[in-house]
C-alpha cells in the first residue's frame, strides 16, 4: 500500500468471508481510536414512493440495536468517553463514524457493529425520528444550496435516480398500508450488505488484535461476495436536457454563472487526474488566465473549475463564476471567453506535459509532507476512498498523478463543447415559469439558441491576451527538512522591541518541510468606531482581491496566505512549504503597505459586503442569535446590520485615509513556527522589522468584554418560519478553575440535553449545549431551533430540563463522575495532530498572554482536583434563577426581510 514518507502508521487490508472490505490501521501515537463504515447505498436507492428512506434509515441506526436497545446508548457512551459520532447520507453512499479514547474503543466497536447487524428500527422510535427528519427538512427550506439543487433535479432525466428528493419529510415517510419501520427493515436487508461496505478501524492496538475484533464483531453482517450492485441504466441527461439555460432565483442575493458540461463516470481517470488537470488549467488565476481577463473586464469576482455533481454513471464538469452586477448583463460574452480559453488549451497540447509535471510534483510533495488530520475525519474519508480506489491506492488515491496521458486528455476535452453544455444562471431578477417541489424555488428553463451554439462551435482561436500557466517561481527551491538544532518545548521570544514581539519555534515533533507565520497588527484606527471596524473588514477583502493574481503561483506551490480582521486590527497568516514561504511573506508585507486598490474594486467589494451583512438576518435563527450574542458580549464585534449601515455611506477617499491612518501607529506580535532554524528566523525578523520601521508604537489593545450583570432577555422577529432560543451563562472570572467547571458541566449535560429535547421531545433538529468562551472568558450556551414551538415554549422546556437536571444531579455517584472526568480528560489532553493545530494553539496562547504555553496542563490539573461535590455545588449556583445570563429569543416573521429592532429588559 502506498503511504506517505512521514506516515508512521501500520496498515493491513483484508476482506471478511461475508465480503466486507476492511482496512486496519495501528497508530501508536494517538490517544484516540476511530472507526468508519461506508455503505454503497444512498438516496439513489430510495423506492420511488419512499423518497428520503435511506436518510431516515441513517438516523434510525443510532436509536437502538438488539444488544444495546436504549435509543441514546451509543451516543452517550461515546460522548462520555471523550468522543464524537456522526453520519451522513449521500447519493450513492452513506457513512457512519466515531472516535473515542483508546480504552473504551473495543466496547464502542462492539456497539457500532450491531448497527449493521441488528438495528431495532422499532415503530415508537420511527414515529419520533420522522419528526426530526421533518425538522431537518424545514431547517434547510430556505438554504440556497438545497433550493438550487432541487431545481437541478427537476431539469434532468426524470428516470435517473438523481431526480429523487433526497432528504424526506413527513409526507414522503408517512405510514401507509404498513408501518414505515417495516419498510426501513426491507431497505436495510436489501442494501446493507457486507460486500457493498468498507470499514476502517484505527487504534493504538496491534494489527492482529484489531483483526481479531473485526472478525468477532463484523462477520455477522449479511453478505454475498458474488452479488453485484445493479448499475444505473438511465443517463443523467437525455438529448433534450442538454443545450438549456436554467435561470434560478436565490433566496439570498447571489449572482452566479455555471457553465456545465456533461461527462460520464470518470473514476477510471483517477490515476492520471485527467479531469482534475483540465480543471487546474481552466481555474488558473495568474496573468493571462480566464479569471484574470474576466476580472479585468469587471465581470466576475471569483472563478472555480471542475466542481459539480458526480456519481457512478455521470459527472458534471462545472466552471462557476461569481458575477458582478455588470457581469450578469454580459453572461453570453463570458461564455464565449470560456470557449476561447478552451481553444488555448487545445492549441497547446505539446506544452501540457510540462505543466502536468509541475502539478504532479506538487501533489507528491503534498503527499510526502502530509500531516495527520483529525482521526474521525481521516477514517471517514478513507472508508469512502475504499469504495473508489484499488487497495494499493486507498491512502494515496487523491494524490496520485501517474503521468500525462494524451489520449484520455483528448477524450475529456471533447466533452467541453457547446453542444454538450448546460448553463445555470442564478440571479434575483428571474421571471419564473416554474416553482420546484419541496423548496418552492422559482426558476425558468430556456433552450439555447441553435445559431448561438453554432457560433460558439466556430470559435477556433483564443484571445491574444490569454496565457497558459508558466513555470512556477515558488518551485525553484529544493524542499529540505532541516536538522533540529535544539529541541524546544515552547516558543521563544526571539526579539522584544517596543511595539514588536517576535516569537520563534523550530518544529521538532512533526518533521515536515512546512511552517506557519502569524503577524498581528493592532491599530487604534481599527476600533475607533463601527465605521472603522467595517473598513478594517473591507480592507481584508480588497487586499486579498488585489494580490490574488500576483500570488496565485504561491498557492499552486503549496503555500497559502490570508489577511483577516481581528478585534483590534489585522492578522496575516501564511502556511505551507517552508522553502519559499519567507520570501512570500516579504512580498506580502510590501503589498500590505503599498498595493494599489482601485476605486472600481472598492465600489464592488463595498456593495458585496453590505449585501452580505444585510443578508445575515436570513441566516438560520440560531446563527443570528449567536451573532447578536457575540456582539453583546464583545463590543468590538458589532452586529452585521450595524456594520452594513456604517459602511454604506463610506467614500473611496475615506477608505484611503483610513488605510493610511491604520498603519501610522501599530502594535505588532508575530510568530514563526516550523521547518526553519534560528538563523533563518533572525534574518527574517529583520526583514519584517524593516517593513514596520515607519510606524509609531502603541500598546497592544486589550479586547474589551461586557460582563453580564443581570438576567437580560432579547427578543426579535426574523424572516424565517422557525423559532429559536439561545441561553448563555458567562463565567464570573477568568480563573482556570471556573473554566474547567463549565467544561465539566457541559460534558455532563450536553448529550442528555440533546437526547431529551431533540430525540425525546422532538423540539427541532438544531438542539444542543456547548462550552462557549468569548475573549478568554468561559461560558456555556444552550440553543434550540424549532419549526413547531414558539421561543417562549422553548425557554420553558429548557428551564424544565435544567430544574430536573439539578434534581437528578444528586444521583450522580462517584464511579460515574470518575468515568465522566476520564472522558473529559481525554478531550482536553488530546495531542495536537499536526503542525497546523500546534501552531494555532501556540498563537492563541501568545494572543492570550499565556507565555508559559501551559493552559492545557493547567486545565488538566484543575480537572484532576475537581470533586463531585464541587461540580454539584457549581451547578446549583450557575443555574440559580437569578444568575446573570442572556436569553435570546426569536419569533418567526415569514415575509420580506427587514431589520427588526432588538430590545432588552431585565427580568
Amino acid at each position: 500500500m502506498n503511504i506517505s514518507r512521514n506516515d508512521n502508521r501500520a496498515y493491513k487490508a483484508l476482506t471478511l468471508d461475508n465480503g466486507l472490505k476492511v482496512l486496519l490501521v495501528q497508530d501508536k501515537d494517538s490517544t484516540k481510536a476511530a472507526a468508519s463504515m461506508a455503505v454503497n447505498a444512498g438516496h439513489f436507492d430510495d423506492p420511488l414512493d419512499r423518497q428520503g428512506l435511506a436518510h431516515f434509515l441513517e438516523h434510525m441506526l443510532f436509536l437502538g440495536t438488539d444488544q444495546f436497545p436504549d435509543s441514546g446508548s451509543f451516543n452517550n457512551y461515546v460522548s462520555q468517553a471523550g468522543g464524537n459520532t456522526n453520519a451522513w447520507t449521500g447519493t450513492e453512499h452513506t457513512c457512519y463514524f466515531f472516535d473515542i479514547n483508546n480504552q473504551e474503543f473495543k466496547n464502542a466497536l462492539e456497539q457500532f457493529s450491531r448497527f449493521f447487524i441488528a438495528p431495532l428500527l422499532n415503530s415508537a422510535e420511527t414515529e419520533k425520528e420522522r419528526n426530526a427528519i421533518e425538522a431537518e427538512f424545514k431547517l434547510k427550506i430556505k438554504d440556497d444550496g438545497r433550493r438550487i439543487y432541487q431545481a437541478h433535479k427537476e431539469t434532468v432525466n426524470p428516470a435517473h435516480p438523481f431526480a429523487k428528493f433526497s432528504v424526506g419529510n413527513l409526507q414522503t415517510l408517512a405510514d401507509r398500508e404498513r408501518c414505515i419501520s417495516d419498510e426501513l427493515r426491507d431497505f436495510f436487508n436489501a442494501f446493507y450488505q457486507a460486500q457493498w461496505m468498507t470499514l476502517v478501524i484505527c487504534a493504538n492496538e496491534e494489527l492482529d488484535t484489531l483483526q481479531s475484533w473485526t472478525n468477532t464483531y463484523f462477520n455477522e453482517i449479511n453478505g454475498n461476495k458474488n452479488l453485484k450492485k445493479p448499475e444505473i441504466s438511465e443517463p443523467l441527461y437525455r438529448k433534450q436536457d442538454i443545450g438549456k439555460v436554467l435561470h434560478i432565483e436565490p433566496h439570498k442575493h447571489m449572482q452566479k454563472l455555471i457553465v456545465s458540461f456533461a461527462m460520464p463516470n470518470i473514476d477510471d481517470f483517477y490515476r492520471h487526474k485527467t479531469v482534475s488537470f483540465i480543471a487546474h488549467l481552466l481555474g488558473y488565476e495568474g496573468a493571462g488566465s480566464l479569471y484574470s481577463i474576466l476580472k479585468e473586464q469587471g465581470w466576475i469576482n471569483a472563478l472555480s473549475a471542475g466542481g459539480g455533481i458526480n456519481g457512478s454513471n455521470f459527472k458534471d464538469f462545472n466552471i462557476s463564476m461569481a458575477l458582478t452586477d455588470e457581469g450578469i448583463e454580459y453572461f453570453e460574452d463570458i461564455i464565449e471567453m470560456v470557449f476561447e480559453y478552451i481553444c488555448l488549451i487545445n492549441a497547446n497540447t505539446e506544452k501540457l506535459p510540462r505543466l502536468y509535471q509541475d502539478k504532479k510534483n506538487l501533489l507528491q510533495i503534498a503527499f510526502d509532507n502530509q500531516e495527520k488530520s483529525r482521526l474521525i475525519d481521516w477514517v471517514s474519508n478513507l472508508s469512502i476512498n475504499m469504495q473508489h480506489y484499488d487497495e494499493v491506492n486507498y491512502v494515496q488515491g487523491d494524490y496520485l498523478m501517474e503521468g500525462f496521458k494524451k489520449a484520455t486528455h483528448e477524450i475529456a476535452m471533447q466533452w467541453l463543447t457547446p453542444h454538450n453544455m448546460r448553463i445555470v444562471l442564478i440571479h434575483p431578477d428571474v421571471e419564473p415559469e416554474h416553482k420546484t417541489a419541496w423548496y418552492n424555488t422559482p426558476y425558468k428553463v430556456e433552450k439555447i439558441s441553435p445559431s448561438w451554439l453554432d457560433a460558439l462551435s466556430d470559435i477556433n482561436k483564443p484571445l491574444k491576451d490569454m496565457l497558459l500557466p508558466t513555470a512556477n517561481p515558488y518551485l525553484t527551491k529544493n524542499v529540505v527538512l532541516y536538522d533540529v538544532e535544539k529541541p524546544q518545548i515552547k516558543p521563544e521570544l526571539l526579539v522584544r522591541e517596543p511595539g514588536f514581539d517576535f516569537w520563534f519555534k523550530q518544529d521538532n515533533t512533526f518533521r515536515v518541510a512546512k511552517g506557519h507565520f502569524y503577524l498581528a497588527l493592532d491599530s487604534d484606527f481599527a476600533v475607533k468606531d463601527v465605521k472603522h471596524m467595517a473598513l478594517t473588514r473591507l480592507f481584508t477583502d480588497l487586499f486579498m482581491d488585489s494580490v490574488g493574481e500576483q500570488f496565485y503561483p504561491a498557492e499552486l506551490a503549496g503555500l497559502s496566505y490570508h489577511l483577516t480582521s481581528h478585534q483590534g486590527g489585522l492578522t496575516l497568516h501564511t502556511a505551507g512549504l517552508s522553502s519559499s514561504q519567507l520570501e512570500l511573506v516579504d512580498e506580502l508585507l510590501d503589498a500590505l503597505f503599498n498595493v494599489d486598490i482601485c476605486a472600481k474594486r472598492f465600489a464592488e467589494y463595498k456593495k458585496q459586503l453590505v449585501r452580505h451583512w444585510r443578508n445575515s438576518n436570513q441566516n438560520k435563527p440560531v446563527s443570528e442569535l449567536f451573532s447578536i450574542l457575540g456582539a453583546k458580549v464583545m463590543p468590538w464585534n458589532p452586529q452585521p446590520d450595524q456594520l452594513a449601515s456604517a459602511l454604506k455611506n463610506t467614500s473611496f477617499q475615506q477608505f484611503n485615509e483610513f488605510r493610511q491612518d491604520f498603519f501610522k501607529a501599530l502594535h505588532v506580535e508575530s510568530f514563526l513556527h516550523g521547518n526553519w532554524q534560528q538563523s533563518d528566523a533572525i534574518a527574517f525578523q529583520k526583514k519584517v522589522a524593516e517593513h514596520l520601521k515607519n510606524a509609531a508604537i502603541i500598546d497592544d489593545l486589550r479586547r474589551p468584554l461586557f460582563e453580564i450583570e443581570k438576567v437580560t432577555r432579547y427578543e426579535l422577529e426574523l424572516p424565517c418560519s422557525d423559532h429559536a432560543m439561545v441561553v448563555y451563562y458567562q463565567a464570573k472570572t477568568d480563573c482556570v478553575i471556573e473554566k474547567v467547571k463549565l467544561m465539566a458541566l457541559n460534558h455532563l449535560m450536553n448529550q442528555d440535553y440533546f437526547n431529551e429535547l431533540r430525540t425525546t421531545q422532538q423540539l427541532g433538529y438544531l438542539v444542543g449545549a456547548g462550552y462557549a468562551p468569548f475573549n478568554t472568558r468561559a461560558g456555556i450556551a444552550f440553543y434550540i431551533q424549532s419549526p413547531k414551538f414558539i421561543a417562549k415554549t422553548l425557554m420553558h422546556r429548557h428551564n424544565s430540563f435544567v430544574n430536573k437536571y439539578l434534581t437528578n444531579i444528586d444521583e450522580l455517584n462517584e464511579e460515574n463522575w470518575q468515568q465522566q472526568k476520564h472522558g473529559l480528560t481525554t478531550h482536553i489532553a488530546e495531542k495536537d495532530k499536526n503542525l497546523r493545530l500546534r501552531s494555532q494553539r501556540f498563537w492563541l496562547a501568545i494572543g492570550n498572554r499565556d507565555h508559559e504555553f501551559n493552559m492545557q496542563q493547567k486545565l488538566l490539573n484543575a480537572l484532576n482536583a475537581l470533586t463531585l461535590k464541587d461540580i454539584k455545588e457549581y451547578a446549583v449556583i450557575l443555574f440559580d434563577e437569578n444568575r446573570p445570563r442572556y436569553e435570546l429569543l426569536s419569533s418567526a416573521k415569514d415575509n420580506k426581510p427587514q431589520n427588526m429592532p432588538v430590545y432588552s429588559h431585565s427580568l
